[in-house]
């Protein structure tokens, strides 16, 4: 079996994966449960990071895939693409710096963390949900042609 015309439904189960895991992981924190929230975002970071590395892995292999919709749900559709993208780049070093920032020490709490998580939170959720959109637009709503 070949694994490539699989993977969009995968990398679509691991974008849902991230966002129920920061979306618990949010709920979590909220409760004042730091260790459930930091099971919870070790979850969403390394389910992220696997999407990661099987996108590049999908799209070294197939390249571009052509959106089939036409009319106006190409802007619509290139417009979600592009935000999804940019903010996907923009996420990874936010991310990156939101961990670094995490106590390490259940008992004390990071201010800088507190700062910057809030903004990389709904950034990294915007990424995880716009990134089922586009799944569904392109390989459902408005499937390739082969």
């Amino acid at each position: 079996m070949e694994l490539i015309p699989i993977l969009p439904h995968f990398h679509a189960a691991l974008n849902l994966a991230s966002a129920l895991l920061l979306f618990a992981a949010f709920q979590a924190i909220r409760r004042g449960d730091a260790v459930t929230h930091r099971q919870r975002m070790a979850g969403a970071l390394i389910v992220s990071a696997i999407f990661l590395v099987s996108y590049l892995t999908y799209h070294a292999a197939v390249g571009n895939v052509k959106f089939a919709g036409t009319g106006w749900v190409r802007p619509v559709y290139f417009t979600l693409l592009i935000t999804h993208v940019a903010l996907a780049v923009v996420s990874l070093p936010m991310i990156f710096l939101t961990v670094r920032r995490a106590p390490w020490r259940l008992v004390t709490t990071s201010d800088a963390h507190r700062r910057i998580a809030r903004l990389t939170w709904p950034v990294w959720m915007y990424v995880s949900v716009s990134g089922l959109v586009v799944y569904a637009m392109a390989f459902h709503l408005y499937p390739p042609t082969p």
